[in-house]
């Protein structure tokens, strides 16, 4: 169990994420926030026992994009090698900008 306020809220930890019930969060989203910003939980958010999303922080959102920058970095240069890609010319030409 997890205090917040006056109310409990049911909740397992897996790994370092918290799962909370969807009527849950909001009564408590302020507090739950204040978990995230200011602690670094993670908390999943479930609808009829599947997870639906999550609240990380912004730190954690940042990470999480650099990540799939850099990805996206490694594919576009590996398309180039092997001459998989369409230049700007002809895809303005194929999109009809």
């Amino acid at each position: 169990m997890y205090r917040i306020d006056t109310m409990y809220i049911t909740y397992r930890q897996v790994s370092k994420m918290t799962k909370v019930k969807i009527t849950d969060l909001r009564p408590h989203i302020r507090k739950l926030a204040d978990l995230v910003c200011h602690h670094g939980e993670r908390i999943c958010v479930e609808r009829n026992g599947e997870t639906v999303f999550a609240m990380i922080s912004y730190e954690d959102l940042e990470a999480l994009e650099a990540i799939e920058d850099r990805i996206d970095l490694e594919a576009a240069k590996e398309a180039i090698k092997e001459g998989n890609f369409v230049d700007l010319d002809n895809l303005i030409k194929e999109l009809k900008l």
